[in-house]
């Protein structure tokens, strides 16, 4: 049955081997996989590695287990019902008499892929070990024994735990005493921070619905993200250093695609899996290559400013295959005038005309820290240095970049409390802005997500 699986896979775009195959038998054998619904939730769990991947996930396995051929079609529905499984399931509902009179094959199709995705994992799940039990009985200050020597393989777990039932609340309060123990990493087993086992915090194991500390993600499960690689919950209102980069880059990551020439009918889509009790239904026949646009405005003035100038740049360059259509980064000094520049010694001007030449889709993101006196922002000729000098003020040309741009925000270094000794108050009434810490970063981008005009 699962022979030629990672194949279908593989033709589908997943970079998928033998060891999957080797997974899917491990969650067999321990009980969780007893229909064709759970080896489809299981099989998810293990092989996507975002919600961008469910889609074509679904299409490989009924590609493969239902003999639906999507390829061969104009749309889903054209593809299940001449699928040899649905003609199967139909000739039984007829000879049982379960479906008389004329056929209405949409209503047919949601009651063929119900009835034969119909899971029951999460019955199995809570059979297999109960996730209340389980945080009742586990002590969280557990002392833990340093390990000397080189690190052997990670221990795969054999268990997998739903604690979506779970305050996130409880599991941040029982995270942070764990580590407070902590001093090693671990991996397998249900109590550390760790890879592999199926503790409700770590990475790459079978706790579902917990919180993902490092590592990658399986289908999107986890209800809270810390990118930390050193499996230790991070303080989310710190400034980004080189220390927690990794976190600030995965609340980066949470910038969604809002092209309006996406591929996949998301309303569609939703309105379908919501009906069929959560079986996706996806309605395109392709993934939608992402395109999100990044433009950075970075302050490089200064000596207060060119460490938080260079943190930035690290961030954004290890996040720039996440924006593979454009990223695109200019500097100043102080405010913005009637130029910025493409060089971090500011010798080569481009205009803000020629800025915003660029499409309206951008993200923009000003690092700065506002720190400069009002007559800079506020008044006309306010500038400090004289090739900057414009008739202009900075705020005006602040609000013309906000008409164009509509997905902006400041990022301010400074800390939050200092801001109204500086000209951030004028700055707040024109961008969103948020301090340069992770959890900044992470509002950052639900205000991109969500929000088109301040």
């Amino acid at each position: 049955m699962f022979s030629g699986f990672p194949q279908t896979l593989r033709r589908y775009g997943f970079d998928t081997d033998v060891r999957v195959l080797m997974e899917l038998y491990s969650t067999m054998e321990i009980g969780l996989i007893t229909n064709l619904g759970s080896l489809f939730d299981i099989g998810q769990h293990l092989i996507c590695k975002s919600r961008r991947e469910i889609a074509p996930y679904t299409l490989a396995f009924w590609d493969h287990f239902l003999g639906i051929d999507s390829t061969n079609y104009n749309s889903i529905d054209d593809a299940i019902r001449n699928s040899s499984a649905f003609e199967h399931w139909l000739s039984q509902k007829l000879e049982t008499g379960k479906i008389a009179g004329e056929f209405d094959y949409e209503k047919l199709i949601d009651e063929f892929l119900n009835e034969t995705l119909q899971s029951d994992l999460q019955a199995n799940i809570q059979k297999e070990l109960d996730a209340r039990k389980h945080i009742d009985e586990d002590n969280p200050d557990l002392s833990d024994r340093e390990q000397k020597g080189p690190q052997g393989p990670p221990q795969v777990g054999d268990k997998m735990v739903d604690y979506s039932k779970i305050s996130l609340e409880e599991l941040m309060e029982r995270m942070k005493r764990v580590a407070e123990q902590q001093k090693t990493e671990h991996s397998g087993g249900g109590h550390w921070i760790g890879s592999h086992g199926f503790s409700p915090y770590g990475h790459s194991g079978k706790g579902l619905n917990g919180i993902r500390v490092g590592g990658p993600a399986h289908a999107g499960t986890a209800r809270k993200v810390l990118g930390d690689p050193s499996f230790y919950p991070i303080d989310l209102d710190a400034p980004i250093t080189d220390n927690n980069m990794d976190a600030a880059l995965q609340a980066l990551r949470n910038i969604e695609d809002m092209q309006p020439d996406r591929k996949l009918n998301v309303k569609r889509t939703v309105e379908e899996t919501g009906r069929n009790a959560g079986i996706v239904i996806p309605h395109f026949l392709q993934e939608q290559q992402d395109r999100t646009k990044v433009l950075l405005l970075l302050d490089n003035g200064g000596n207060s400013m060119w460490v938080h100038a260079q943190k930035v740049q690290t961030l954004f360059a290890k996040i720039k295959r996440r924006f593979p259509q454009d990223l695109k980064t200019y500097y100043f000094h102080n405010a913005v005038y009637d130029q910025v520049y493409e060089d971090e010694a500011r010798r080569k001007p481009l205009t803000l005309r020629r800025v915003m030449e660029n499409s309206p889709d951008y993200r923009v993101f000003i690092v700065g820290d506002a720190y400069m006196a009002p007559h800079e922002l506020l008044s006309p000729f306010g500038s400090i240095e004289f090739r900057e000098e414009s008739s202009t003020p900075s705020l005006a040309n602040l609000k013309t970049l906000h008409e164009h741009f509509p997905y902006v925000v400041w990022i301010n270094p400074t800390p939050k409390q200092y801001w109204n000794r500086t000209v951030a108050p004028y700055v707040q009434k024109v961008f969103k802005m948020e301090p340069l810490t992770i959890n900044g970063i992470l509002e950052a981008a639900k205000y991109m997500n969500g929000i088109k005009h301040f």
